[in-house]
């Protein structure tokens, strides 16, 4: 076994360990800031920020009217990502795109872009980027709520751009994401094993969903991303209600 992957074994070992005794203590690690604040009746800033699979995707729009039936009024919704871009850009530009709303929920994710071999990035550096990224949230904006992504899985569509054969390493740049989720307390969202247990059981529903081999179509990204980001606002909303 290489050293890469067994250092990938330990990490998901661990990453395992930390979930699992959150899990036992009956933990579910929510945005439950910004849901007091708006139950209060506070105005609030939400920021997306990310790649392609954010700046286009239809689970964005549906999140941005959730929010507009939920609290009328009260939310400031920006999509403030990259389409193309990786992590390397999301730190370069956090402070206009981000940081400049003044937000008070940030939804992450860039590791997919990260994996492309074409940027040719270590999967050090993909974890290093993300903790400056967090890192610089917190410290221009203590109380805002985080949350981080991992997305889709991708396949060699038919239009020859190979999205899965170039990414080789996109689960390393995802557990980037999710150790980092369980060690600092935040809350994650893992569609990619939602995706993968898909692509796996009915490959050609998860074909049509997905027909250029990256980006979910309208209909994929509503029956499949959304859900998850719903289910995830809705359960911290209820909690927000019993504080």
């Amino acid at each position: 076994m290489c050293q890469l992957t067994q250092l990938l074994a330990f990490m998901a070992i661990a990453t395992g360990l930390l979930i699992s005794a959150a899990m036992a203590r009956g933990e579910d690690v929510l945005p439950v800031k910004v849901f007091s604040n708006l139950r209060a009746g506070q105005k609030q800033t939400v920021v997306l920020y990310g790649t392609s699979l954010t700046a286009g995707g239809a689970w964005a729009v549906a999140m941005k009217e959730w929010f507009e039936a939920q609290f009328p009024g009260q939310v400031s919704f920006f999509n403030a990502a990259g389409p193309g871009q990786n992590s390397d850009w999301g730190l370069l530009h956090l402070q206009e795109r981000v940081l400049s709303h003044l937000p008070d929920l940030v939804v992450a994710e860039f590791s997919y872009n990260d994996a492309h071999e074409k940027f040719k990035m270590p999967v050090s550096r993909g974890a290093a980027n993300l903790g400056k990224i967090v890192d610089a949230i917190k410290a221009s904006r203590p109380d805002c709520d985080i949350v981080l992504q991992v997305m889709n899985v991708g396949w060699d569509a038919p239009n020859g751009k190979l999205s899965q054969s170039v990414r080789p390493e996109l689960s390393a740049f995802n557990e980037n994401y999710r150790t980092y989720a369980a060690t600092k307390g935040l809350p994650f969202i893992d569609h990619f094993s939602v995706w993968l247990k898909l692509k796996e059981s009915d490959q050609s529903r998860y074909q049509r969903f997905v027909p250029d081999g990256t980006h979910p179509s309208k209909e994929g990204s509503l029956a499949v991303t959304w859900p998850t980001i719903k289910a995830l606002l809705e359960r911290a909303d209820a909690a927000a209600k019993r504080k």
